[in-house]
């Protein structure tokens, strides 16, 4: 049986990893996308609902994890990243929520890009 699409709790947890990806460096995460963070960022969220969300989510291969340094801690830590269809999505839901207007682009920027703001027609 094939999945109508995310559910509540999936969209917020593709939201945030899309808002704390950031300009990571190659070998240094945000806080936020660890394990530890992504549940102190939903605690008000169940716990086991909360690591089988993201379960569906590895498995529908919208994120997937790997052990890397975190910016603040001394120790590689689990991280959860977008996948290129994940960012994607990410992305339409933002849109269909209506944060477009931030100005960001849809275009993927690599690390070293500099892009200038899209300048409104109003």
């Amino acid at each position: 049986m094939e999945r109508e699409g995310p559910t509540r709790l999936e969209r917020s947890v593709l939201l945030h990893l899309l808002e704390h990806r950031g300009q990571q460096v190659r070998f240094e995460a945000d806080q936020w996308t660890t394990e530890f963070g992504i549940f102190r960022a939903f605690a008000h969220e169940d716990l086991p609902e909360l690591k089988n969300c993201l379960r569906a989510l590895e498995m529908t291969r919208y994120i997937y994890r790997r052990v890397q340094y975190v910016i603040g801690y001394s120790e590689p830590k689990l991280v959860y990243s977008l996948t290129p269809s994940g960012h994607r999505k990410a992305l339409d839901l933002r849109r269909e929520d209506g944060g477009e207007e931030s100005g960001e682009s849809e275009i993927a920027i690599l690390p070293g890009q500099v892009v200038a703001p899209r300048e409104s027609g109003a």
